[in-house]
């Protein structure tokens, strides 16, 4: 599981680590079971029981199970967000947002199993892959107000607005590609090949 990102230079106390750790037992106790039994038939009891808690407990990690299943991708969102601010280049919107989306590539790569599996889950329930593009589209607002902080100079929001709905577009086609093929292949090479396609269409219209 892909931790949320936090000040490096600040130790992470034992109350933290411990927290993380039973969000991180949970979540993949709980892909499991969704996998097996079918997100609708498993229960939060069911969850608890495999981790070892009560559902009482699990709520002080979780809201939900929708949370549960959501929260790898909301941390790599996170990750990605974390990225834009701090560690992308700054020479223009475009080399900004292709360094950014090509990390999150590269973070879901890193987690290519959990994906798998909660890409199949998303899949046998209709209502949660609207809930998942949701998700992931829910991300864009805050990376557009991170890249107008950064390049202010050089951009305005109706470019980044547009340009951040691009990149993010063509990470949620090119991740589609790759689950759909069973994760086998490599996700950066496939984000790659859409955003040089974008920059081709764009240079000739």
């Amino acid at each position: 599981m892909v931790s949320s990102p936090r000040d490096e230079s600040q130790p992470m106390s034992l109350r933290e680590r411990k927290k993380r750790l039973a969000q991180a037992t949970i979540e993949e106790a709980a892909l499991q079971l969704f996998q097996q039994k079918g997100y609708e038939r498993t229960s939060i009891q069911d969850i608890a029981d495999v981790v070892m808690m009560s559902p009482r407990t699990f709520f002080r990690y979780f809201a939900s199970k929708e949370d549960v299943l959501l929260e790898p991708m909301r941390a790599i969102q996170s990750e990605g967000l974390r990225f834009l601010q701090h560690a992308a280049p700054t020479e223009s919107p475009h080399a900004a947002l292709r360094a950014t989306f090509e990390y999150l590539a590269r973070l879901h790569q890193q987690q290519r199993a959990s994906f798998l599996t909660l890409y199949h889950v998303v899949m046998q329930v209709p209502s949660l892959a609207s809930i998942y593009v949701y998700a992931l589209m829910k991300t864009e607002p805050s990376l557009c107000e991170a890249l107008y902080s950064r390049l202010k100079a050089a951009t305005n929001r109706q470019e980044i607005r547009f340009l951040v709905a691009i990149y993010m577009a063509a990470l949620r086609v090119a991740l589609e590609e790759w689950l759909e093929q069973e994760a086998q292949g490599d996700l950066v090479s496939l984000l790659r090949g859409y955003l040089d396609d974008f920059s081709s269409l764009s240079h000739h219209a």
